[in-house]
């Protein structure tokens, strides 16, 4: 989850960077001593809080087999038809991918085919169905969390991070008023059995700081500001495999 939401928000600060300043994710290793200006987003804690009481299994709900499947969109198209495979009723509608849909206001659905009432823009992804099949062993479980982000700044000294960081901030506060679910996609229900997704964060401003640190014998300055996010966590945790599903191809009658 660390990864999904570092990711995001990297993608809104690229643009808002000069190109020649590189764009980090992950823990900080900080600049090399021959980088001029580098930005680093750092998501470094994801912490879920604990049922009430002694049972840590209060919260969880029965599982179910799940199905995951994604379409490009060209701008046009507002029909998205579910592949033979697909198995189980469909239970949300992303577009674009983290934005829920409403079945009736914003789409329809035809036998196997998804009929979104607007197109959806130009993209790799655009649109996004789970689907929810039979029940499963496993679990359910959605609990309260909260994340830490850090957007850092460095530049070499005697040069300001400050207004480096400032159109990163800018950048990173324009992403998070309008955050979407975002989705742990190092896991694959397919393979694993295991999806976990973050729903309805809200991101807050904790505070910028600002100081000059050595690295080697090269001095720079660091200006970061940090972030709060909280939301809620889905585990959503399926064993084993689905029962196969026959299909009537052909009736005959005996005589």
């Amino acid at each position: 989850m660390l990864l999904a939401v570092e990711s995001y928000f990297h993608d809104a600060l690229r643009p808002a960077v000069p190109e020649t300043v590189d764009v980090a994710t992950g823990p900080s290793q900080g600049p090399a001593a021959e980088v001029e200006a580098l930005v680093e987003v750092c998501a470094s804690s994801f912490k879920l809080a604990l049922p009430e009481g002694d049972d840590l299994t209060a919260q969880r709900q029965p599982s179910y087999f799940a199905q995951v499947h994604r379409w490009p969109g060209n701008g046009t198209t507002r029909d998205f038809t579910l592949p033979a495979n697909a198995q189980g009723q469909v239970a949300e509608v992303e577009s674009p991918p983290g934005r829920p849909l409403r079945r009736g206001d914003d789409y329809t659905l035809e036998g196997t085919t998804l009929r979104l009432f607007r197109a959806p823009m130009t993209a790799d992804e655009a649109v996004v169905a789970f689907l929810r099949g039979e029940r499963a062993e496993g679990f359910l479980e959605r609990r309260r969390c909260e994340l830490r982000l850090t957007v850092r700044a460095w530049v070499k000294a005697p040069g300001n991070a400050a207004p480096l960081l400032s159109r990163a901030l800018a950048a990173a506060l324009a992403a998070s008023s309008d955050l979407g679910n975002l989705e742990d996609e190092d896991t694959f229900p397919e393979e694993s059995g295991v999806r976990m997704r973050l729903l309805q964060p809200a991101a807050t401003l904790l505070g910028v700081t600002r100081t000059l640190e050595a690295v080697g014998a090269t001095f720079f300055s660091r200006a970061q500001a940090s972030f709060l996010i909280r939301g809620e966590c889905e585990q959503l945790i399926s064993l084993g495999t689905p029962e196969p599903v026959g299909i009537i191809r052909e009736v005959r009658r005996d005589t």
